[in-house]
């Protein structure tokens, strides 16, 4: 069974006078994995209320890093009948989300929610990298 991972990163989370910054790959085992497809690279924003996913990828690792906060994560392991779901207070949270999965979030603040994403190299399968999965 694939689990979704949650990783909260604070010690990679700087605050200074202009802002944060974000560094969730410096010397840490999230570097580590299978290789990306760049062009799955994007960010999204999520206005406050707004839910994005309710989707799966059949075979790909997804990978979610948050700007701002909070939301709510709620996802399916695979083989589960459980539907799972964490609500997130901080903005220095990254998700791993294996294949088959099925996942969505919801921008629970009152403020824009950013979303950075990107997958790993699908294995040239005929079948659609997403699916629906409708969960919230």
């Amino acid at each position: 069974m694939n689990a979704l991972q949650i990783f909260s990163l604070p010690d990679r989370f700087r605050l200074e006078p202009r802002g944060w910054s974000f560094t969730p790959f410096n010397e840490s085992p999230l570097a580590a994995g299978p290789p990306l497809d760049w062009a799955s690279f994007h960010t999204v924003s999520l206005e406050p209320g707004s839910i994005r996913g309710n989707h799966v990828h059949p075979r790909v690792t997804e990978w979610l890093l948050f700007c701002g906060g909070p939301f709510l994560i709620v996802w399916q392991d695979e083989g589960s009948e459980a539907v799972q779901q964490k609500q997130i207070a901080d903005h220095h949270t990254f998700l791993v989300i294996p294949p088959r999965v099925k996942h969505a979030v919801k921008n629970t603040g009152k403020a824009l929610l950013y979303l950075v994403a990107f997958r790993s190299r699908a294995d040239g399968a005929e079948e659609p990298e997403t699916l629906a999965a409708p969960l919230i």
